[in-house]
């Protein structure tokens, strides 16, 4: 890199507040990978699980609409409307906008229930009689997930905004609790439903954690049924512009699933664990650095000189890239002996292993886009790029679903998650490129051969652990649980070895003492 990464006294307390973040989002994660764990145990890659993972897609579709799209909205929003008014101010126009939400949701949450008959056909494929009826039964109770997304994504934003950041992380480790509880308690006598139940209780629980956090300052208290709203001109547009990106970043998974059935039972469900899997590294890193910029993001202002902007993203970029890039590489030589060791219990038996360690494989870029893409994504909506975004996504998506619908007839079912590596990939430089350009430094445009030495730097290490993976498996060779978590350790180490190594050699040194909070001195 052409030059060193900014340190100072907000720099250091923006990453002791990652750092914060990230321990309680790393807590949470892997309740959250427990409670994977715990469904893989009690129903494998079963024709039931595969009945509730098809009941939850419109739902989830809509949950991840409407809650990404309404923090998306709200943190630049409440950002500029509370530096406007005393802590103390606003209240009754910040219930009016979470009221006008709420009834919104509501009216989403309604539409399921009454279109589920008709839309599920779509996906439900061959499934009659009793199966399709319980698809549309399990479809119209988890709709009620659409309304208590939309709320705790407004309490979270405004918890963001206060700078309060590990409170709103610490909701995911009650609402994980209180899901592994449910499954664990009535998966013999409900089935699924066990699942439904724990979703929905852990979803409240959440709430009521956020809500929790409000008390102090009056906010709570000063709730009112209104619908009284302040500062929303032209914001209109905005939103309609930020659900339309949602609804296109959250369909991908219509189209898998879609093609999903036609390889049989247990597709849909090896889909969803290695999803789990890929999706969370940049759950904790992502999440964690995400949440700290992004009000960061919306408060900076681009026209002075100063590019504290551009300094921000260019640091939020490469130190994500330099913990995501070898986790990448790491998932990709391990992948049988990393679903081995999270998932091989119970139900999920050595079929189930090899299904979604298959998908896994070709999966793996998708750790580093995913983070590149949430970072980004928090950029651009705090600058109001907005419209630029929904013309990236469009096109991600038009290669995801070519790709989807003509890669499977060549490869098979690994061709599913090939094409979403292929434009989540796409959209990864598309937001960037976005990003460097409405930056417009010199300085920054550094950034791109420094991540081109990173992904060399991971290229390297993932072809060491390659090399390295035979005479592991000549000295632990079984297949038992430990072995396979000794071969994981053995790998792990030397691919991180590998990636420091190279990321030092290729002029790293200042981004991992900024990761580190230590003074760089050349």
């Amino acid at each position: 890199m052409t030059d060193k990464p900014t340190i100072n006294s907000a720099s250091t307390r923006s990453i002791a507040a990652i750092v914060g973040v990230a321990g309680v989002v790393f807590v949470s994660k892997l309740l959250g990978l427990g409670r994977e764990i715990v469904v893989a145990d009690r129903f494998g890659t079963s024709a039931e699980y595969d009945l509730y993972l098809i009941a939850i897609m419109l739902p989830a579709l809509a949950y991840g609409i409407i809650n990404f799209a309404s923090y998306f909205l709200l943190v630049p929003y409440l950002t500029r409307f509370l530096e406007k008014r005393p802590a103390d101010g606003g209240w009754r126009s910040i219930w009016g906008l979470f009221n006008r939400s709420i009834l919104f949701s509501l009216a989403i949450a309604f539409l399921i229930m009454l279109g589920a008959p008709f839309l599920m056909r779509i996906w439900a494929g061959d499934y009659g009689g009793v199966e399709f009826k319980l698809i549309v039964f399990y479809c119209r109770i988890i709709a009620l997930m659409v309304v208590l997304g939309t709320s705790e994504a407004y309490l979270r934003a405004l918890l963001n905004v206060r700078h309060v950041f590990t409170w709103p992380a610490g909701g995911y480790i009650v609402e994980n609790i209180l899901f592994i509880t449910a499954v664990v308690l009535f998966h013999n006598l409900l089935g699924v439903g066990a699942i439904i139940i724990g979703l929905l209780g852990g979803m409240i629980g959440q709430n009521i954690f956020l809500a929790a956090r409000l008390i102090p300052s009056g906010g709570i208290a000063k709730y009112r049924l209104s619908l009284k709203t302040e500062h929303m001109d032209g914001m209109v547009s905005t939103i309609l512009l930020l659900l339309g990106i949602e609804l296109v970043n959250r369909s991908y998974f219509l189209f898998d699933r879609f093609v999903a059935t036609d390889f049989g039972v247990g597709i849909i469900s090896s889909l969803n664990y290695s999803q789990v899997l890929v999706q969370l590294p940049d759950a904790v890193v992502g999440f964690a650095i995400a949440s700290v910029v992004f009000p960061k993001f919306a408060g900076a202002d681009l026209s002075k000189q100063d590019n504290a902007f551009g300094k921000l993203y260019r640091n939020a970029i490469v130190g994500g890239m330099l913990l995501t890039i070898p986790l990448a590489a790491f998932f990709l030589v391990n992948a049988t002996d990393l679903v081995q060791v999270v998932f091989f219990r119970g139900r999920f038996d050595a079929s189930s292993v090899e299904m979604t360690a298959t998908l896994l494989r070709p999966y793996t870029p998708t750790i580093v886009a995913l983070f590149v893409i949430s970072t980004s994504l928090r950029a651009a909506y705090g600058q109001g790029w907005t419209k630029q975004v929904l013309y990236l996504a469009l096109i991600a998506l038009a290669v995801k679903a070519t790709a989807t619908l003509v890669l499977p007839g060549f490869i098979g079912y690994p061709g599913i998650t090939v094409a979403t590596s292929i434009s989540f990939t796409l959209m990864a430089v598309g937001l960037l490129l976005l990003c460097l350009t409405k930056i417009r430094a010199n300085a920054d445009i550094s950034l791109l051969p420094g991540i081109l030495r990173l992904i060399l730097a991971g290229a390297i290490s993932g072809l060491a652990g390659y090399l390295f993976a035979s005479p592991i498996d000549s000295l632990l060779p079984g297949n038992s649980f430990g072995e396979a978590v000794g071969r994981l350790a053995i790998s792990g180490l030397t691919i991180l070895a590998a990636f420091l190594a190279a990321a030092l050699l290729f002029g790293f040194r200042p981004y991992f003492a900024l990761l580190f909070r230590r003074k760089y001195v050349s």
